[in-house]
């Protein structure tokens, strides 16, 4: 059963239950004012505006001669890419399902269908948290300048400290006041960042439909930087960072820690998609087991690549089990999750469903696996089921050279176990 945060409280029985009872505007369908095109976003953060880019654009009817009434392309923006999914209209709201996501963006529509407002609905462990945002019609821009000034130069890789225990790379590319990066952690990254330079302040947001980002940051005389980083929700995030094209994060082949590592690995799940019984080890040459959930951003990016090229290693022996770690109670609102994972990437190794993301969880699953760092963790084994190698996190596209590099060293290591 889906419950709701007190922050939710009674807007979210409105908006999702009651579907036609926010009425906006004059009494006309919001089906047919709602307009197509490009569109700007903001998020309400306790940093303020946290902006995205997207477009609709209305899909094709069932005899496919016209447009659909009420369904939508909804186009977002991801950094270069624009990740496509459905949008419908109900009475005189938007709603906007993202595909693996468990988290909808609900919104009333406007009299002259040129913007809307509602809540981002984000689900985890069966409650749902509402997040306020708006979007007008015709924005092609995030960041508005608000200085006369030229923008500084930052385009570098930056040594971030985010506190203690936590060192981070920000690798900035910048043409003009136009900026584009993300944030690296040993354990992933904060995926596709883009916004401007505005004269020694600097301004950079991201949305995927599961996470946001607003990062704020300004330029000291000293050519060092410090700033806020604040999520969707919740206070900022204080960091600093210095320029460092030599700076390095943690090996992530060194972050966990294996007890009994002679022992094989043995576990027992049912694949979603078939039924049959999953077991990591022999007749496979390697086992690649990829630890992961439906929530997790990089977890996805891991998933697509992974996807990409199981057919070439599983003909030379290698398979790979993703057990996922699901954010709900509900099994078979598990499953589900992780049968949108599937056909979100045609993904063609066998999903399971492992428990949830918790420490008993991991436990019962992997016992040679004295903690998990974080999701994605993925291990590869040898011929006879033994845990040689433990990945730490998932560096994605959005790193450009750390993910090549991460993708290489992967192939490097599993060409050694296959020569064994």
């Amino acid at each position: 059963m889906l419950k709701f945060s007190k922050f939710a409280g009674g807007l979210a029985l409105l908006f999702l239950l009651g579907g036609t009872s926010c009425r906006w505007g004059i009494d006309l369908e919001a089906c047919y004012r709602l307009q197509e095109g490009d569109w700007r976003g903001l998020l309400q953060t306790e940093g303020g505006d946290l902006p995205f880019l997207f477009r609709l654009e209305r899909q094709a009817g069932p005899n496919k001669e016209r447009p659909s009434d009420r369904l939508f392309k909804a186009r977002l923006q991801d950094g270069d890419t624009w990740v496509e999914s459905s949008a419908e209209v109900r009475g005189d709201s938007l709603y906007w399902n993202f595909p693996v996501y468990e988290s909808v963006l609900v919104a009333a529509v406007s009299s002259l269908g040129d913007s809307l407002k509602g809540f981002w609905v984000k689900t985890k462990n069966d409650t749902a948290v509402m997040l306020p945002w708006s979007a007008a019609r015709g924005g092609q821009y995030k960041f508005a300048s608000r200085t006369a000034g030229l923008p500084a130069e930052v385009g570098a890789q930056w040594k971030v400290d985010l506190g203690p225990g936590t060192p981070a790379l920000m690798p900035l590319t910048q043409k003009g006041p136009e900026i584009s990066g993300t944030l690296r952690t040993s354990t992933g990254d904060y995926r596709y960042l883009s916004g401007i330079m505005d004269g020694d302040s600097l301004w950079m947001s991201g949305m995927d439909g599961g996470s946001a980002y607003l990062i704020r940051g300004h330029l000291a005389q000293d050519g060092s930087m410090q700033g806020q980083l604040y999520a969707a929700r919740g206070p900022g995030r204080p960091w600093t960072a210095v320029r460092d094209s030599a700076a390095t994060l943690p090996d992530p082949y060194g972050l966990s820690t294996l007890q009994n590592a002679q022992a094989p690995l043995a576990f027992e799940f049912k694949d979603i998609q078939t039924g049959q019984v999953v077991r990591p080890g022999p007749p496979a040459r390697v086992t690649l087991v990829q630890l992961l959930g439906t929530w997790c951003p990089n977890c996805l990016d891991e998933t697509e690549y992974l996807s990409a090229v199981y057919p070439e290693w599983s003909r030379q022996g290698v398979q790979i089990i993703g057990l996922g770690f699901e954010r709900t109670y509900q099994p078979e609102k598990a499953v589900q999750n992780l049968q949108k994972l599937r056909a979100r990437y045609q993904v063609p190794y066998p999903l399971v469903h492992a428990g949830q993301p918790d420490s008993a969880s991991v436990r019962r699953a992997i016992p040679q696996l004295v903690r998990l760092k974080a999701f994605p963790t993925t291990l590869l084994l040898d011929a006879g089921g033994r845990i040689r190698y433990v990945h730490t996190g998932f560096d994605g596209p959005a790193t450009g050279s750390a993910f090549e590099r991460q993708k290489a060293l992967l192939q490097n290591k599993i060409n050694a176990l296959l020569a064994e």
